[in-house]
This record gives C-alpha cells, structure tokens and sequence, in this order.
C-alpha cells in the first residue's frame, strides 16, 4: 500500500474530521464530480454524518486531499445482488484529483478499506469505466448497466474474504 512520508493515508468518522479536512474532502469531490463530470445531482445527501460512516482518503503534506472515499452502511433500498449474504458496507463517492490519476492511488486506498474488514461483504456502483479497477480487486459485477447522473454505472459486489476462500 501507498503510505510514504510523501503520501498519508486517513480513516476519520464525522466527528473526527476536522473542519479544513471535510472542506479538502467537499472541494475535491466538487472538482470532480460537478466540475469535471457535470454531475448536477446533490453530492450532500445527509449521509456523510451518520454514525457508521467512514471517510478514506490520501493526502500530501501541505496539499490537498488527492485521493478519497466513503464507507457506509446500505441504505435501506440499496439494490443488492440476489443469493449471496447481504453486503455489510458500502463504497462510495470515490474521487481521485486529475492530477494524481494513473498512480495507484485509488487501488491502494480501496485495499486498505478491504483490509480493514476481510470478513465482511461489500457493494458499489461504479462507474463503468472503472469497473476493472474494482475487478481487480474482487468485486463481480451484478445486475444490467444503469445510467446514474449521465454516466453509465453497474452494480458490484465483493464477498467477504472467508466467503470467498471457502467456495
């Protein structure tokens, strides 16, 4: 994994994150999501705060953050593949500054989020020109291709590690 005293990786609830971390956070989700993608649905859905939710991320000193996620809960509706154990957790709004693309950046931080809970089944929407990076890390992707925000996405789901070395 990319942890150099050049890269710092971060694991923080809401109530740990610091006031200039969460605007490091909003601004790079912003670049990318409004600005870079024309995504106009809300990025602030009231869940960045919730009890469960954990947020990723890698940063340089003195810069901003270049590398994020979120992990939570599944939402009550969350679309599920059908005849494997619910997911536990769920990945979310995965952002990597452009800059910092092509690096490992992404890669590396899903796997320390991986690490952290082996045991436990996990769900993403990717979008589909990132479903190889999610791939390669054990996710199978379930169900047909949807559009989200004008990009194409698919459901994905990786089984708890034990699941998986024992089938």
């Amino acid at each position: 994994m990319i942890a150099t005293p050049s890269i710092q990786l971060h694991r923080a609830s809401w109530s740990e994150l610091s006031l200039d971390e969460f605007y490091e956070i909003a601004r790079l989700r912003y670049a990318v999501f409004a600005l870079e993608q024309r995504v106009d649905d809300e990025d602030l859905d009231g869940r960045d705060d919730l009890p469960d939710t954990e947020h990723w991320w890698f940063s340089k000193p003195d810069t901003a953050v270049v590398c994020y996620l979120r992990v939570l809960r599944p939402a009550d509706d969350e679309k599920q593949p059908v005849g494997v154990p619910a997911a536990a957790w769920v990945i979310g709004r995965m952002a990597t500054a452009q800059h910092a693309r092509g690096q490992g950046l992404a890669h590396d931080l899903l796997e320390a989020v991986l690490m952290r809970r082996p045991e436990q089944p996990f769900l993403l929407h990717a979008q589909l020109h990132a479903r190889g990076l999610y791939e390669r890390l054990g996710f199978v992707p379930f169900g047909e291709v949807y559009d989200e925000a004008g990009i194409q996405h698919i459901g994905m789901y990786r089984a708890a590690l034990a699941s998986r070395v024992n089938t």
